[in-house]
């Protein structure tokens, strides 16, 4: 059997009407998610946009993973700082008290552990350049403290992402 090639597909291309050099240079076009109606602020820049607000208030938002994979600058700006690593970190290294909330034992040790393997940058920094910060994390390790599972897993995915993308800083600290 012979199979003939297809012919040539249609072209769609729409040439611009003659007069195009006639539409007036005050007319724009604004493409619909410009539109102000239209577009939603995320709800984590709903909780950024508070006067006052809490690094619980933000873990608490689903969204929160995806604005820092997006490098939202509001939402780095106030996690990269000093007594927010701590926060995130006590959310790894500490069993959560006996009557916490379902959040407080399974939504904010996820969502720590996600924001640290987002591997932002200065958030890794304020880490590894702050040393009672890394005593902090590694004191997971003592052997009088027993954890769970969980956290062992997310203390584990934290040193692994400082392995990878701090490996000076982590060997000079460990050494």
């Amino acid at each position: 059997r012979v199979y003939n090639s297809p012919s040539p597909s249609p072209q769609f291309h729409t040439p611009l009407p003659a007069n195009a050099s006639q539409i007036p240079s005050s007319f724009s076009a604004v493409m619909f998610w410009k539109l102000p109606s239209i577009s939603a602020s995320s709800p984590v820049e709903a909780v950024l946009d508070k006067e006052n607000y809490t690094l619980e208030e933000l873990l608490d938002e689903e969204e929160i993973i995806q604005e820092c994979k997006a490098l939202n600058s509001r939402l780095i700006n106030f996690l990269r700082d000093r007594a927010q690593v701590e926060q995130l970190l006590r959310y790894i290294i500490e069993e959560p008290p006996i009557d916490a909330e379902n959040k407080r034992v399974f939504k904010f040790p996820f969502m720590a552990c996600e924001i640290f393997t987002c591997e932002i940058d200065v958030i890794l920094k304020t880490l590894v350049d702050e040393e009672e910060l890394m005593n902090l994390l590694f004191s997971f390790l003592e052997p009088d403290r027993s954890h769970s599972t969980l956290l062992a897993g997310y203390f584990s995915k934290v040193v692994v992402c400082l392995m990878i993308r701090k490996t000076a800083q982590l060997i000079s600290y460990v050494q």
